[in-house]
């Protein structure tokens, strides 16, 4: 059993460890919260979307995809955003019970995202917009974000919705949204929860 720290919610760590043994069950590999394992989890993905397809592999945004985004989004989705949680300064945020509200916000840069949205895009291969999965920043930097982003090497059809490549992708923003608030503020800064509802929330009607 991984340990996990008193900042991660008890669903959380239930979701995750549940990805570990499906994963443990189905290819007798441990998975241990490291990137390196963010590989056979898109393998475990595959695997499982061919199952629900009878062994043929439903098209991007196949019905029988999307009817596997509720039942699994938010047990790989936990499992990938505890990888993101141990590899940067960030902590959950679970204002309601609805997996599809979640979200990371980060510590030291303003950036949040839903890790549970960025596995149901992974199963489903295509946007799923209620569930957050995309990167999110303040209103500023969003469009210099995209525009950085569209800079790196464009990816294959079939792996860009793979939770590795949205790490990586997540490593090239934290590090250009870091560089950039280094040239900003020249000292350390904390962005708390009343930072991202500032932001985030809807504001009175």
């Amino acid at each position: 059993m991984n340990a996990f720290d008193e900042t991660v919610p008890q669903d959380i760590g239930s979701l995750a460890e549940r990805c570990v043994a499906h994963v443990r069950h189905r290819l007798a590999f441990e998975l241990d919260y490291t990137y390196e394992t963010l590989g056979v989890l898109d393998h475990f993905v595959r695997l499982v979307v061919a199952d629900e397809g009878g062994g043929t592999v439903p098209p991007p945004g196949h019905q029988r995809r999307a009817h596997l985004v509720h039942l699994l989004a938010p047990t790989f989705g936990a499992y990938f955003g505890e990888v993101v949680r141990r590899a940067y300064p960030c902590r959950w945020r679970m204002d309601g019970e609805d997996p599809a509200e979640w979200a990371l916000e980060f510590d030291e840069i303003f950036l949040r995202f839903n890790p549970l949205g960025a596995a149901a895009e992974a199963l489903v291969e295509k946007p799923v917009e209620t569930w957050g999965g995309s990167l999110a920043t303040s209103p500023e930097e969003t469009p210099l974000l995209a525009e950085r982003l569209s800079l790196a090497p464009p990816l294959p059809e079939n792996e860009f919705y793979a939770l590795t490549s949205r790490f990586d992708v997540l490593q090239i923003a934290e590090d250009w949204l870091r560089c950039r608030q280094a040239g900003a503020c020249g000292e350390p800064v904390f962005f708390g929860p009343e930072d991202y509802d500032l932001v985030f929330l809807p504001g009175p009607s």
